[in-house]
């Protein structure tokens, strides 16, 4: 459902929900993005930054999913919430410009965790690769191991690249919408390849939960999806290049 803002003096009063809210069973603040024309478009878009103890503002129960469970997710419902003139975030009609600068941000943050992920996992095949033996040598000494990892480090070898180049875009206080949207699409899909090659290499102990590497697949996974998913990130590449 789309939210919508209208003006009542000093105050807006927003009404709509938004689902897969991350962090929204445990935040204090929200910042929501509501229409105060939906016939403006992107124009009408508005930024707010809404209290948690906002009057007609709740969450709904927190959501089970598949990983990422130390992040936990929820809907937002906003029913005549009242928020003052003052939580406004930017100009009125501003809101897509402040989300767009947000996600440049928010995807580098979370890509660089990423990053961090896929090097442990390279580490621990590597050492698994060496200690675990089979017909009397190390299993890495088998081709169809030793490609997969080789593969694993190509993958962070080019995703680190692009993170980095998300940074030095920010820190110069220059755009990385398009920057960003390529770091998204490459790093979520090679974090769902190599930790497939992973569990691979450890085999059945892969897919033991107390190994962890199964842990690994599963918050792999939502990366496809949150911040924008897959098919958004190649939607905003394909603008970029004007198609």
């Amino acid at each position: 459902m789309r939210s919508l803002a209208r003006r009542d003096g000093d105050e807006y009063v927003l009404t709509g929900t938004k689902t897969f809210v991350t962090n929204a069973p445990v935040a204090d603040l929200a910042v929501v993005y509501a229409t105060i024309d939906p016939a403006l478009g992107p124009m009408g878009i508005t930024a707010f930054i809404v209290e948690r103890r906002a009057a007609g503002f709740t969450v709904g129960p927190k959501f089970d999913k598949l990983g990422l469970r130390t992040s936990p997710m929820a809907e937002m419902i906003f029913d005549q919430c009242r928020v003052p003139a003052a939580n406004r975030l930017g100009r009125e009609g501003r809101g897509a410009q402040v989300f767009e600068s947000s996600m440049e941000w928010e995807r580098g943050c979370i890509l660089a965790t990423s990053l961090g992920v896929m090097r442990r996992q390279l580490e621990a095949c590597i050492a698994h690769a060496r200690a675990r033996k089979q017909f009397g040598k190390p299993i890495g000494k088998f081709q169809s191991v030793a490609n997969r990892i080789v593969d694993m480090k190509v993958r962070l070898e080019t995703c680190r690249p692009l993170v980095y180049r998300i940074g030095r875009l920010k820190d110069e206080g220059r755009p990385a919408v398009q920057e960003a949207a390529i770091a998204k699409l490459h790093v979520s899909d090679c974090f769902v390849k190599s930790s497939l090659d992973a569990i691979q290499i450890f085999g059945g102990y892969g897919y033991m939960r107390e190994q962890g590497v199964e842990q690994d697949l599963r918050d792999a996974v939502g990366g496809t999806l949150y911040s924008g998913t897959t098919e958004i990130q190649r939607n905003i590449i394909a603008r970029s290049l004007g198609l």
